[in-house]
């Protein structure tokens, strides 16, 4: 990115002044230093004055006065049956460098395109990939997940749905603090010592249908951003912070993913390729019993207890999963998309 899309993307997002306020936050809110940092980088203080090559690559940052680094990777497996097209997922990641050029600061995105558009001729990776883009561009001033998510859903005009999850790992002088708003079923964990210690909630408005963002001029009936739930985490050195589509989390129990984390020595890259290569294996694995399959099965033992005609049934069928005895038994055939954080030595 040159230095001139730099500074007329400051004043389209400074334009654009955000509609998120911290009291969107389960977690106890934001702190004020960090509130007053945002409130100068949109009337053009000290605090946004950066020099810049590309978007995700600052060559020049004052240093937090304590600063613990942050090591980051992702990586995509596409459906089997989208493999040409690079599937319908979409990620970005954007990071801040001090003068050291270590990366004190990061703001990552996950987005999964609804499949259900390709019934109408739409490609559901269109959508996804401009919130991805968008959100990538207001990560550029911003490090509010609210605001990054906000504005993407605002400038993004392609027809299509998706989930979003937007989420900020901040290493500071405060301490190390994880912010995050998430529309849908994908979602972010954060794992100490290979066990989960925070994770986001699915958003669903039933089985198989998330909350999903859409943009309102094109589509009448859909989740807007006042959908988005987040929350502050307090984080430590050592903790990994995982950014998942439903691909990985539908295929994958956290025990799972938390035995890949956990091991010492990996890089952020490797986990997260590791976690997509074993979300993919068990998602093609016909007697593998994953949580998207087990959260069938129980919702097929209540639809019966109630009488409920072709519910859950069809829908595994139409998946190919069977129905064992117990429980039902099969992967779950999907994109898949893990984004890894590694805060601190790990």
């Amino acid at each position: 990115m040159s230095m001139v899309r730099c500074d007329a993307l400051k004043r389209q997002l400074s334009s654009f002044g955000g509609r998120r306020s911290t009291n969107y936050y389960t977690g106890k809110g934001w702190k004020q230093d960090y509130e007053r940092a945002r409130r100068d980088r949109r009337n053009g203080g000290s605090v946004a004055t950066t020099t810049t090559t590309t978007v995700g690559t600052i060559v020049e940052v004052p240093a937090p006065a304590s600063v613990d680094s942050i090591e980051h990777g992702a990586f995509v497996i596409p459906h089997p049956a989208k493999v040409d097209k690079g599937g319908e997922d979409s990620y970005f990641t954007y990071e801040r460098r001090s003068s050291s050029n270590e990366v004190y600061s990061i703001t990552m995105g996950v987005a999964d395109g609804v499949s259900g558009w390709a019934e109408d001729g739409v490609d559901p990776a269109l959508y996804a990939r401009e919130l991805s883009k968008y959100g990538k561009d207001a990560a550029f001033l911003w490090g509010d997940p609210f605001e990054v998510l906000d504005y993407a859903h605002a400038k993004a005009e392609s027809l299509g749905s998706s989930t979003f999850t937007v989420a900020t790992v901040d290493c500071d002088s405060g301490g190390i603090l994880l912010r995050y708003s998430n529309v849908g079923d994908s979602g972010v964990k954060v794992f100490r010592r290979g066990s989960v210690v925070a994770a986001s909630s699915v958003q669903e408005h039933y089985f198989n249908c998330p909350k999903q963002l859409a943009n309102p001029k094109k589509v009448s009936q859909c989740d807007t951003p006042d959908a988005a739930e987040g929350e502050e985490v307090k984080l430590r050195s050592g903790d990994v912070v995982v950014l998942a589509t439903d691909g990985v989390f539908d295929n994958m129990f956290d025990k799972d993913i938390g035995r890949i984390v956990g091991k010492r020595g990996k890089s952020a890259g490797g986990m997260a390729e590791m976690i997509a290569r074993k979300a993919s294996d068990n998602s093609r694995d016909k007697n593998y019993v994953s949580p998207f399959a087990a959260e069938a099965f129980a919702l097929s033992k209540k639809e019966e207890s109630m009488a409920v005609p072709n519910g859950i049934n069809g829908l595994l069928a139409s998946l190919g999963i069977k129905k064992e005895e117990n429980p039902y038994a099969g992967g779950k055939p999907d994109d898949i998309t893990a984004v890894v954080a590694i805060v601190g030595k790990h």
